[in-house]
């Protein structure tokens, strides 16, 4: 099994894409994305495509969540049309370029890292608790 994360490493920052370890579909999902900056900022925002919005409404109808499906709302909320590591950057060098960065994604506090293999150790614990739940 690969690794639940991605690393790409552009001219002014470090991506890190968190897909999880369940296959990703880039038309129907939703990451966790991190930028790193060389002076050791980080910013955090959730990357999804609006068919992944759609069936977690779906879903939310089901469960009761936000209202009976009534609404759906994400801290630092990006949709895009479709997953790809160069939709994703695209989509992020454009803020930078456009000063908007700062609006949409939130700077982390923490600055404690994580290692890989605790990383990974979270991934499978978050993954397992999503199959009681799937979309």
């Amino acid at each position: 099994m690969g690794k639940p994360y991605t690393i790409v490493q552009r001219d002014k920052y470090k991506l890190t894409i968190y897909r999880g370890t369940t296959p990703l579909d880039s038309d129907n999902d939703n990451v966790d994305v991190q930028v790193a900056f060389p002076n050791g900022e980080r910013f955090s925002a959730v990357f999804f495509t609006m068919r992944n919005i759609e069936a977690l409404m779906k879903r939310y109808k089901k469960t009761g969540e936000c209202a009976g499906g009534l609404y759906f709302w994400a801290s630092d909320l990006i949709i895009v049309e479709s997953l790809t590591k160069k939709t994703i950057c695209k989509t992020i060098d454009h803020l930078l370029a456009e000063d908007e960065f700062g609006y949409v994604f939130s700077k982390n506090e923490d600055t404690k890292d994580i290692s890989p293999e605790e990383g990974d150790k979270l991934f499978e614990c978050f993954d397992e608790s999503l199959k009681e739940f799937p979309i």
